[in-house]
């Protein structure tokens, strides 16, 4: 097989000119602290050197302020002063023992002393912080951004600047929030999983044994992407990506939109731009049960306004970042019952360009509540915000199986609507336990599985309260031969 890499790895190896990030010593030294913690994933990266940084306004490495080691899931906790408030940098690097897991062979990897992922931080005292090689792009991208910027850079000009490159990266990645867990985020994955395809293509032809080289031609196209490194990165990316679309058909809508956007990357912003957009107005909650202890809340506001266009909210319970949003209205999920919080929300632009926050809402989520009767039943308006009724589990699912290639085949699933107290607001659908997708109507296509392989389908509804309802009776499906589309009580039959 023709590897994209022996045309293009002299390319890629001229790019590698940014030199090792180096790791300080020393610590934060006495007196209160505060924990910076998250993950850090290539797959998540076990044993990793965690260091936590002071950023200077030149967008480099400041002050060392804590160090650690990532655990066995990539997870660290890392104690910095309490007094330290601008923004931060969070480097994780390889040292001897260290490893990462290979989203796409599923093996443990090394994570040596060349490997380094950073990841900058408006603030020093954030919700979670992931370091991943999108981060890395942004932190390589904020001097550009930064160069862009009115003198003399200030540190409200900084933190305007390291939220514009975060923002950037996730929009060229399809990821909202860069610095948020990428467990639960199925773009996140799909993201790091053709990386981590870019990373195994550029190991098979032995010119390189980490990670450098891909996260160097990442961070030059990043950097520009009229340039020739983005166009080096789109063609790598692509045929990285192509490779994933035939091992994980389960990222294939994923995966596809990937694909569409880094061949047709948005125009960079304006970044000379230090207009802020409007103060969100109109700050309103609703809350509703999970279980006998945690809730859900809902918030939404009204749009803000701003001279070019509003690129998106950042959400904070108690002052801390909880989620990014690019509509008006986050669910935040889970919340203690019967505690007080007070919610804000900051609208920024794709300059980086911060509103001050919205006005204080105080919500506490009160399951007392859902002891209020009326007239003897349970009150409509309460019913409407603390909806804890799931939907009818769904049933008749179907299936007819259509061949694709000699080996492929896809799966066209359909069943009998679920109900509900309220209303079903979509279904989620399961291949052997693992979610594939969650729809609105009442099919889905698996688009691409093995043939004479034997898989379990199931399918769960949902309200737009989040109740869930039981699975659905699984049903056993084994494509082998073009479908004929006949269905024999619930079991497909894919011809003689």
């Amino acid at each position: 097989m023709c590897i994209p890499w022996k045309r293009h790895i002299a390319a890629a190896l001229l790019l590698l000119v940014l030199p090792l990030l180096l790791i300080g010593c020393g610590g934060g030294g006495g007196g209160a602290t505060r924990i910076v913690s998250g993950v850090a994933t290539k797959g998540p990266i076990v044993g990793g050197l965690v260091s936590v940084y002071r950023l200077a306004l030149t967008g480099a490495r400041g002050g060392l302020l804590g160090t650690g080691v990532t655990g066995t899931d990539g997870s660290y906790a890392v104690r910095i002063p309490a007094s330290v408030t601008g923004p931060i940098v969070v480097t994780v690097t390889g040292q001897p023992g260290a490893t990462y897991l290979s989203e796409t062979t599923g093996l443990q990897r090394p994570f040596t002393a060349a490997d380094s992922f950073s990841a900058a931080v408006d603030t020093a005292n954030p919700a979670s912080v992931t370091v991943s090689p999108l981060t890395e792009a942004a932190f390589q991208k904020l001097p550009s951004i930064l160069a862009q910027k009115p003198v003399p850079i200030t540190t409200a000009l900084l933190q305007s600047a390291v939220l514009a490159a975060n923002a950037r990266v996730g929009v060229l990645f399809n990821v909202t929030d860069i610095l948020a867990p990428p467990a639960g985020n199925p773009a996140y994955v799909a993201a790091l999983t053709v990386i981590d395809q870019m990373i195994v293509d550029s190991q098979v032809i032995g010119a390189v044994t980490d990670t450098t080289a891909v996260t160097t031609i990442i961070n030059q196209a990043v950097l520009d992407v009229a340039s020739p490194a983005y166009a080096t990165f789109k063609t790598l990316f692509i045929s990285a990506a192509n490779r994933v679309l035939s091992t994980k058909p389960e990222l294939t809508n994923l995966v596809n939109s990937l694909i569409q956007t880094i061949s047709n990357p948005p125009a960079e912003p304006n970044y000379s731009d230090v207009t802020a957009p409007s103060v969100v107005t109109g700050l309103t909650a609703v809350t509703y049960a999970l279980d006998a202890t945690t809730s859900a809340v809902v918030l939404s506001w009204n749009p803000s306004t701003d001279n070019i266009a509003v690129a998106g909210y950042n959400i904070y319970r108690d002052g801390v970042k909880v989620g990014t949003s690019t509509t008006t209205s986050f669910t935040d999920t889970p919340v203690t019952s019967n505690v007080t919080y007070s919610y804000t929300v900051v609208a920024f632009d794709a300059a980086g360009n911060f509103a001050a926050p919205s006005a204080a809402l105080s919500v506490k989520p009160n399951q007392a509540s859902l002891n209020v009767t009326v007239s003897g039943t349970l009150s409509g308006d309460l019913l409407s915000h603390l909806d804890i009724a799931a939907p009818t589990a769904p049933t008749s699912l179907t299936a007819v199986a259509t061949a694709i290639t000699g080996t492929i085949s896809s799966v066209a699933l359909s069943w009998t609507a679920a109900t509900d107290n309220v209303g079903v607001t979509g279904y989620d659908v399961y291949r052997d336990g693992v979610k594939l997708a969650t729809v609105a109507s009442t099919t889905y296509t698996d688009p691409a599985v093995t043939s004479a392989t034997t898989y379990s389908y199931t399918v769960k509804a949902f309200d737009a309260a989040g109740n869930r309802s039981a699975f659905s009776t699984a049903l056993s499906v084994t494509p082998s031969r073009p479908s004929l589309g006949v269905t024999v009580s619930g079991q497909v039959n894919t011809g003689p």
